[in-house]
């Protein structure tokens, strides 16, 4: 007796005989291909199903808790945690409510039961319903046939997070495996690792498990053990703000609707204030240079996105995650894109002007020079070497590189010198308009112990002391002058070198001056290098130019001692802390031997320690976030002097006409206005109507008064700002104007009520010396 296997055709051969729901004599097949378990066809599911939740299901609350906790992680860790979801086979909604509760917006289905605890969270089917992720616990047992109901979840996702119990591999019957729950007569499919594989690659998926009963179907390719590893890891604290309290503002309002139909339109002002109030910006970050490269500069944007995943900027970020190359941190969001070619930069620009505008993005900055057409740009410029040492600037990534440049709003550096070379090499940027954010350096990144050491040189065949190069190549990094400089010290037979960073092999240019030496060249993982650091005699870093010059602070972190050149940035970030020497040979062979002298190496070790305190990435991350903030208000206009109103839209158009007309012409009359901006907030009412309106008051001063204030004041609207912008924005406000008609709601969320206010009056009566502008 057999059968065609649901899963993947095969043939399905009869395997036990069972009694379900205490009566019915019931044929199991297993596949002889997949080891898929599957009853007869299930003519006792209505009777099975007469009540949705099986009677002796007394596990639901544990079960549906443990989940929920479960799935938060993984949502959290591998997945856009800001995006919808959908639990598909949602019973009575509890694990719908707990995720909300959350802070995961998801949804609910269920084609058989009562949904209790998400009512108002109902997958509504006149909608396009994408959604981020599927759930679907103790779902997949149930299915009748496992790949039409797949086929189904998938219209709404190609990623479904599910629990099912794998059958063990000893093969049980029913009678010997409870997973079968013949008493309850519903579990008709059971799954091997082998059918679940066969159904991922019947729909161009991935499969992951746990190894029990936690799985995933994805397209997202994820490393081998990473799923396993989140499943299995210590719950993390998670930074999601709870949909409670807007569930029970909307379940009221739904209430309040039965009974008022007109409560809505009634309220829509009150709405949409409290939408103004909690906005996030939107700061999409190309992580175009993940898929370039891994080396300073991904680690300078990994440790940035680190740090901001932590103190909570994060929220308003949006990784580019090229071809899924970015890293995965927990609590980033991540938006996939696709891949970069410097051959195609047009197409690229346009792509990423398309994602600009389907994210609603405010701002736009890159790890390595893109730009979309017309998003406002922050450029972050790492170094100027290719216009210092005078490469080709026909080359394809200068050309995007300057391109960058010239678009952007704003601009931030990795040290002083860079952005001295910048406004340098670029004249039409101010030097000090370029905020400086230096590297950090990542805690606790402390001196290995003696017996780590010894077991790295082991590791790697090191047997003398040595000397630890880092990325000192050819070029510009200078690494001939060490070898030069090697090659002339007497006991140089008594040291290896050991150089990382630089490819396999050494050059044929350096191996002239090793003879007799050993030369270790090496790809270390931070771990090692850590440690290669903490056992060399001294870092070598003669670089003629650096953006920054990392390896220097991370061998002071390592208590090793450092000799370089006072070139570019690296006076910035060496200090007093290092041996200098300039590009001389005798000078460089000196150092070498000054450098193995007890008390000068304790010296530079101390002072290396107290000088990288001065660098850290929760430092930079700060800098960084302030000055991206401080990129999406340039469009405010602010000037030296700056004064804000907050009109009461709602009122009489006379009476606000008057009082703005009244300011305008106050402010535009004195002797610093063309100092000033004049802020005028917009809350409660639309952008194009504030502008109109504004229009009609500085065309009624131009005609009546002969006031043309175009040439002087600044007039900017406040148009719909985040508690983060306001937050940027107060400090650099010299007060606000006091209005009769004043919107005092607007006023107590952007939280200005600590401002200097000034009474409309004062301004008609006062000499200009005694005011705030003296």
């Amino acid at each position: 007796m057999s059968t065609k296997c649901k899963v993947c055709q095969s043939q399905s051969i009869f395997f036990a005989e069972a009694i379900l729901l205490g009566k019915h004599k019931v044929n199991y097949f297993q596949c002889s291909n997949c080891g898929f378990v599957q009853t007869e066809e299930p003519y006792w599911l209505a009777e099975a199903y007469s009540d949705a939740i099986a009677k002796t299901d007394v596990g639901l609350v544990f079960r549906n808790h443990h989940l929920s906790q479960k799935a938060s992680q993984i949502i959290f860790q591998l997945f856009d945690h800001n995006a919808k979801f959908l639990d598909y086979g949602g019973g009575y909604g509890l694990f719908v409510r707990q995720m909300r509760d959350y802070g995961f917006n998801f949804y609910w289905f269920d084609k058989f039961c009562n949904n209790l605890f998400a009512q108002g969270f109902e997958i509504d089917k006149n909608e396009n319903n994408n959604y981020e992720l599927v759930t679907a616990f103790e779902v997949f047992e149930h299915f009748v046939d496992p790949v039409q109901e797949i086929e189904h979840i998938l219209q709404f996702s190609r990623n479904i997070l599910f629990s099912t119990e794998i059958l063990p591999e000893n093969n049980p019957k029913p009678n010997e495996w409870w997973y079968y729950a013949t008493h309850e007569g519903q579990h008709i499919s059971l799954y091997t690792f082998a059918s679940l594989s066969i159904i991922a690659d019947r729909y161009n998926l991935n499969f992951y498990s746990n190894g029990t009963s936690l799985h995933l179907l994805t397209e997202k390719k994820l490393l081998p053990d990473m799923f396993h590893n989140v499943c299995h890891s210590q719950p993390q604290s998670l930074k999601k703000e709870s949909l409670l309290a807007n569930d029970y503002s909307q379940a009221v309002k739904s209430l309040i609707n039965n009974y008022y139909p007109n409560f809505a339109e009634c309220s829509t002002k009150e709405s949409d204030l409290t939408e103004s109030a909690t906005k996030n910006i939107t700061i999409l970050i190309d992580g175009v240079f993940f898929q370039l490269y891994q080396t300073g500069i991904a680690r300078v944007w990994k440790s940035l996105l680190e740090e901001w995943a932590s103190n909570g900027f994060a929220k308003q970020i949006i990784v580019l995650d090229r071809v899924g190359t970015a890293p995965k941190i927990a609590g980033i969001r991540y938006l996939n894109i696709p891949s970069y070619d410097y051959h195609d930069i047009d197409t690229d620009r346009a792509m990423l002007q398309q994602v600009c505008e389907q994210e609603g993005a405010d701002l736009f900055i890159s790890s390595y020079y893109t730009t979309p057409l017309t998003t406002p740009s922050v450029f972050m410029a790492y170094d100027m070497i290719p216009e210092v040492m005078g490469w080709d600037m026909n080359n394809p990534m200068w050309q995007a590189k300057h391109q960058a440049i010239k678009q952007a709003q704003a601009y931030i550096a990795i040290s002083e010198n860079t952005a001295h070379d910048l406004a340098k090499f670029f004249s039409h940027i101010p030097q000090e308009s370029v905020t400086v954010a230096y590297c950090g350096v990542k805690y606790p990144l402390l001196p290995a112990s003696s017996s780590k050491v010894n077991s790295f040189k082991t590791k790697y065949g090191i047997t003398k002391p040595y000397f630890l190069l880092v990325g000192t190549g050819s070029g510009y990094k200078n690494g001939i002058l060490f070898f030069q400089a090697f090659s002339q010290l007497a006991s140089g037979s008594g040291f290896d070198i050991v150089c990382t960073g630089i490819g396999t092999a050494l050059t044929s240019e350096f191996r002239a001056y090793t003879s007799g030496s050993v030369v270790h060249t090496l790809q270390l993982s931070d771990e090692d290098l850590a440690i290669a650091y903490s056992g060399a005699v001294a870092l070598v870093y003669p670089s003629k130019y650096e953006g920054f010059g990392m390896p220097i602070i991370e061998a002071m972190a390592c208590g090793c001692p450092v000799i370089t050149c006072p070139n570019a940035s690296i006076p910035e970030v060496a200090g007093d802390a290092a041996i200098y020497v300039n590009n001389d040979v005798d000078g460089l062979v000196n150092a070498l031997c000054e450098v193995q002298k007890p008390g000068v190496r304790q010296l530079l070790i101390t002072a290396g320690l107290a000088q990288i305190q001065k660098f850290s990435w929760s430092k930079m991350a700060e800098i960084v976030s302030s000055a991206l903030i401080d990129a999406t208000l340039l469009s405010l206009n602010l000037k030296e002097i700056n004064l804000i109103v907050f009109p009461d839209w709602s009122e009489s158009e006379d009476l606000i006409s008057l009082e703005l007309a009244q300011v305008i012409k106050t402010i535009a009359t004195h002797s610093e206005s063309s100092k000033t901006t004049l802020l005028i907030d917009t809350t409660n009412i639309l952008a194009e109507d504030a502008e109109l309106f504004l229009s009609s008051i500085t065309m009624s001063l131009l005609m009546e008064e002969d006031l043309d204030i175009t040439n002087e004041l600044e007039i900017t609207l406040v148009i719909n700002l985040a508690d983060i912008q306001w937050k940027a924005l107060l400090p650099r406000l010299h007060g606000r104007i006091i209005l009769e008609q004043e919107n005092q709601q607007a006023l107590i969320q952007a939280k200005a009520e600590t401002l200097t206010s000034y009474e409309l009056e004062s301004f008609r009566q006062v000499r200009d010396e005694e005011f705030f502008f003296a």
